[in-house]
């Protein structure tokens, strides 16, 4: 059986050095490039929808009053569900598991306004979310790739991703994410399984002590896989006869390859990637 080397190992020491640092901000070696996306291939990605949805319900009134949790008010995370999409996730699943619809249970809402509080777009004073000028400044549709960007930034660099899916790996595999995203520039032309790309595209030796064997796979789909499909980075299509995650396979879209941009060296390889 052939053991599959990490796409990373292609790359020259300084290089994965650049990849990972700074630990808490975009990589040296990572560069994004908005100016290269149209609009209108911006405004298709999930999270743009629903960004700039949330962005003019904001400014219609007087901002979006915050329940006494913190969440938003069922009325606007409908409104805001009912006119996305969520690739890798059942909207009719949502609806029939919930009697009524709270910003919890609406993930991909719940994730965009989280995001959008993260880059500074969307603040809360007084229980009410406002938008920033930044924020406002983005609503118009030319400005949807700046808004991409800003938002790939965030939910990145600037949100804790832990937080959304209880999983015991602190930060892993976020604290290496430059890394993963050039091994997913090269390893994710054509459809794989997440259970792959966790051998292809992560560090695993920074995990530490023994884990559950499937808690690396569903880190690299919640916090690397999903949240780039949202951002219209990668697609996902069901590989098998259910529809949960692990019979998912994923690939990247053009957006990839006009977003990101990479300065690194290659070394020669030693063995196959895949």
């Amino acid at each position: 059986m052939t053991t599959l080397l990490p796409a990373w190992h292609l790359l020259e020491p300084q290089s994965v050095k650049a990849l990972l640092e700074p630990p808490a901000g975009v990589p040296k070696a990572l560069a994004l490039v908005p100016a290269r996306i149209a609009p209108e291939v911006a405004l298709q990605a999930p999270m743009i929808v629903a960004a700039r949805l949330l962005l003019e319900r904001v400014q219609e009134g007087a901002g979006l009053i915050l329940t006494k949790a913190g969440f938003l008010k069922r009325a606007d995370v409908w409104e805001v569900f009912d006119r996305t999409e969520w690739p890798g996730l059942s909207k009719a699943h949502t609806l029939a598991m919930n009697k009524v619809l709270n910003e919890q249970d609406a993930f991909g809402v719940l994730f965009t306004r989280i995001v959008l509080q993260s880059a500074g777009l969307l603040r809360k004073r007084g229980g009410v979310l406002r938008a920033s000028k930044v924020g406002k400044s983005l609503l118009e549709p030319e400005a949807a790739p700046a808004l991409l960007s800003l938002l790939f930034e965030s939910a990145f660099w600037k949100t804790n991703l832990q937080d959304f899916d209880r999983n015991p790996l602190e930060f892993w595999p976020q604290h290496h994410m430059g890394l993963v995203l050039w091994s997913l520039s090269v390893a994710a032309h054509d459809w794989s399984r997440a259970s792959t790309l966790v051998e292809s595209c992560t560090l695993m030796e920074t995990i530490g002590d023994p884990i559950a064997p499937d808690y690396p796979e569903f880190a690299l789909i919640t916090r690397a896989l999903r949240p780039l499909t949202w951002l219209g980075l990668l697609e996902v299509r069901e590989a098998g006869t259910r529809s949960d995650d692990d019979v998912q396979e994923y690939r990247k879209t053009p957006l990839f390859d006009q977003l990101l941009s990479f300065d690194v060296r290659l070394r020669e390889a030693e063995g196959p990637l895949q």
